[in-house]
């Protein structure tokens, strides 16, 4: 093994495909116990690898030097060689300035609170501190330490109408635990900018409540990026060589793993766009009344004459926050499923959601238990459309019938997409 990552566990991670987009060398992933770790580090036999949890800390001691920024940090990320002797460093510090500061999040004479005060707390300390900040703590679920400026979550929000800045670097709401939060936003008055740095899913409930309160506002996925390439640099001896590929990696990234959603008006054309998506970007495509109906063993008109529309709507629910927090999939959904803020929610995580519109009159009414005349579509229609339209990204007009190869280039035309690309697997 020449380049690659250790820590445990691993099978999330996307630094594979990260590095091995910049064409220099082949990378691995290696979940290792730690008496695997210490060997590999003290045999030499490697020539630059990066470290995650739980090891950070504990490859501080088998390094022959440390940057002076990774000694203050307290954790290293980066093994790399130079002149001879094994070196650590610390790159999430640089990752982390570079997302900020790509979402226009300042730090400078801003009051910061760090939710946190593990490993990846203190590149974020650092950071806010050496830019200027003018007071920032971390905060603790367990205990305070004023003198470290450590503090709880009660004090956090007794102080909320002072604080500017948040910062997460807790795994609250990462995948596969998705949809949880530490905190409610509506109590901090003055809050600016939100950056965390979790990016599986793209959007946490941190970030979209962030996003609905138009804050500044950065997930993980330009952190990551970032302090990969710069972690490049130092293995081949020519740091900040990468840093102009960060951007096109982020984009590429972005459009391999976020989901498409479509949403709109029961019989709109959700399926039938959904699945010249998936020929396009060769994304797998489900159908959310489909995977119910699938569940269930029964069809939606049974269900509702059998169980009645709450149960539906719970399984609606259900498959929404499954569907949501997959990555890379097309999502064709109910009419319905705007009707609960916690669908919208989920399937925002990692999606970019359309709204297909199509005019009342050339929506059909058969087989369709909610929408089964043109005066039921019209009052369905009144109620549902601000709904639509808060949680589409985009709208996009699908009034016209359309051929196959027709409809994917209207698609091609309308919308941030392109056609199917190869890039290597990031598992």
């Amino acid at each position: 093994m020449m380049y690659g990552l250790i820590g445990k566990p691993l099978g999330h991670s996307y630094s594979k495909v990260i590095h091995e987009m910049l064409g220099k060398y082949e990378y691995n992933l290696n979940e290792l116990e730690p008496a695997q770790m210490k060997e590999l580090i003290k045999s030499r036999n490697f020539k630059g690898l990066n470290v995650t949890i739980p090891y950070k800390k504990d490859v501080i001691p088998l390094c022959d030097r440390v940057t002076k920024l990774a000694g203050e940090i307290g954790a290293v990320n980066t093994l790399y060689f130079k002149d001879g002797q094994l070196w650590g460093h610390n790159t999430d510090y640089e990752g982390f300035l570079y997302a900020s500061k790509r979402a226009g999040i300042q730090y400078c004479n801003k009051v910061v609170a760090i939710l946190g005060t593990g490993g990846a707390s203190l590149s974020a300390l650092a950071a806010v501190k050496h830019e200027g900040c003018s007071e920032v703590y971390r905060v603790s679920r367990s205990s305070s330490d004023a003198d470290c400026g450590i503090i709880n979550y009660e004090t956090l929000y007794s102080m909320a109408g002072h604080i500017q800045v948040i910062v997460n670097t807790t795994p609250v709401g990462t995948y596969p635990d998705n949809l949880h939060r530490l905190i409610n936003l509506d109590e901090f008055s003055k809050l600016e900018s939100v950056m965390d740095v979790i990016y599986n899913p793209f959007k946490t409930l941190l970030v979209q409540d962030a996003q609905a309160r138009k804050l500044h506002v950065s997930n993980g996925l330009p952190m990551l990026v970032a302090q990969a390439t710069a972690a490049a640099g130092y293995f081949l001896n020519a740091p900040g060589s990468f840093d102009k590929m960060n951007e096109k990696i982020i984009e590429a990234l972005e459009e391999k793993l976020r989901n498409i959603v479509l949403i709109g008006m029961p019989g709109s054309g959700k399926s039938k766009v959904a699945k010249a998506l998936s020929n396009i970007t060769g994304k797998p495509f489900f159908d959310m009344d489909k995977e119910i109906e699938n569940r269930e063993g029964i069809t939606i008109p049974e269900i509702f004459e059998k169980q009645g529309e709450k149960a539906f709507r719970d399984m609606e629910t259900q498959v929404a926050q499954d569907l949501g927090k997959e990555r890379g999939i097309i999502i064709a959904t109910g009419g319905g499923s705007i009707l609960r803020p916690q669908n919208v929610a989920a399937l925002k995580q990692n999606g970019l959601v359309i709204h297909l519109v199509r005019p009342i009159d050339k929506l059909p009414t058969n087989g369709r238990p909610l929408s089964k005349d043109i005066d039921a579509l019209r009052q369905m229609e009144k109620i549902r459309l601000p709904l639509y339209r808060r949680a589409a990204d985009i709208t996009l007009n699908n009034s016209r019938y359309l051929s196959r190869r027709k409809l994917e280039q209207y698609l091609l035309d309308k919308l941030p997409i392109t056609k199917e690309k190869s890039y290597d697997n990031d598992k």
